[in-house]
């Protein structure tokens, strides 16, 4: 059976009734507002399939509402000073958890798109009651912390691990997260934050934040690698997830698992560093304590190199994104560094032509990015393209 991928995300976002619902040409003024942190109002309309005069029409109901602010500066010529246009911040929030094997991961995100405020629990006990009582509790402190009007919460977004599997459509988790197979996790991560909530694999809710805050300002269409205790990805086609027929769209591991080439993700790292005379208990306290100069991180490295090259070079023949993006819950500097080594297998040429494929590059996303894009999910499910 075929899923309907109209269901995922899972779970559902309303609208509130404090402001209107965005049509799609305010969705597509408002998601330039975010990626480019403002603009001028003349320049819109070319970069807009939309006239002048619904332009204006449009940011004066935006201006009305407080959805966006206006200021003018002094013109540098002849004619009327430029408008400046801003998304406000304080309009909404959206707050969102990411939930891998030892931790749970938290933010909280404005409708500008900055983090107003994070949290990090390391996780010995991942029953469905621990993590719900984890997810209250910081939830709790973090629109505390903020100083935030939580009445401008418009829902929660949950990045979960695991693939999608039919009969109802769900979640199918790690091991180590075994107390939620065949969970309605909507429901009881809708009842763990008081709000609506939508729910995506942790690898498409970090693609998300990628592609609203990172590199997906100047690179619509790309693959996100997703390296944390295991490994997952992310396509982004045009500014929105692409998920594929069957809702598994990303789930880029299987390639590694096909070529035989081995299997490169942070737990990887953690026996690395432990040969090299640094060990950790786990991947959480890992990312904790390493350091640049840590003696495993070259043998990492290299055994790194040949499977993201080959994945890298299948995307480029198979899905051809402009990009493919390291990242994940590596440091930032580590994704740099690995992004930097992986060289691509060189397609015979045609005509004396190369084939192109993507480049490849590091994580724009500081932090949790899988706990950003969760938070961002409802910002975006009512306010951008």
């Amino acid at each position: 059976m075929t899923r309907d991928t109209s269901m995922v995300p899972l779970g559902r976002i309303d609208q509130p009734g404090w402001f209107r619902p965005i049509g799609a040409g305010g969705r597509a003024l408002l998601d330039t507002l975010l990626k480019e942190g403002g603009a001028t109002q003349a320049s819109l309309p070319g970069r807009l399939d939309l006239s002048q005069p619904s332009i204006a029409r449009l940011v004066n109901g935006f201006v009305a509402e407080g959805i966006v602010t206006s200021t003018s500066r002094a013109p540098t010529g002849r004619g009327n000073p430029s408008v400046l246009l801003h998304l406000s911040a304080d309009f909404a929030y959206g707050i969102g958890a990411s939930l891998v094997g030892d931790a749970l991961s938290m933010a909280l995100v404005d409708l500008a798109g900055a983090v107003r405020g994070t949290r990090r629990v390391a996780l010995e006990d991942r029953s469905r009651a621990a993590i719900v009582a984890h997810i209250r509790c910081e939830r709790d402190d973090l629109v505390a912390a903020a100083g935030i009007d939580s009445t401008r919460l418009v829902g929660a977004g949950v990045g979960f691990g695991g693939f999608l599997v039919d009969g109802p459509l769900r979640f199918n988790p790690p091991a180590v997260l075994a107390d939620w197979v065949d969970a309605d996790v909507p429901a009881i991560m809708g009842d763990a934050f008081g709000l609506p909530v939508l729910c995506d694999n942790d690898a498409t809710t970090a693609a998300i934040a990628e592609s609203l805050l990172g590199v997906g300002r100047t690179s619509p269409t790309f693959a996100f690698c997703h390296l944390t205790n295991g490994f997952g990805g992310g396509l982004i086609v045009d500014g929105r997830p692409m998920r594929g027929a069957l809702g598994n769209a990303g789930d880029f591991g299987g390639v590694w698992w096909l070529l035989d080439q081995g299997y490169p993700n942070l737990e990887r790292l953690r026996v690395h560093l432990a040969k090299g005379g640094d060990p950790f208990a786990s991947v959480e306290a890992m990312l904790e304590g390493i350091t640049r100069g840590m003696p495993g991180i070259e043998g990492w490295l290299a055994e790194a190199e040949r499977p993201f090259a080959s994945l890298a070079f299948l995307l480029g023949h198979m899905v051809s994104p402009e990009t493919v993006v390291i990242g994940g819950r590596l440091p930032g500097w580590l994704a740099e560094r690995l992004a930097a080594r992986i060289t691509l297998p060189a397609s015979p040429p045609r005509n004396d032509q190369p084939f192109r494929l993507p480049k490849i590059v590091a994580r724009q996303v500081d932090g949790d990015a899988a706990a950003i894009g969760a938070a961002l999910m409802p910002l975006q499910a009512l306010f951008f393209a």
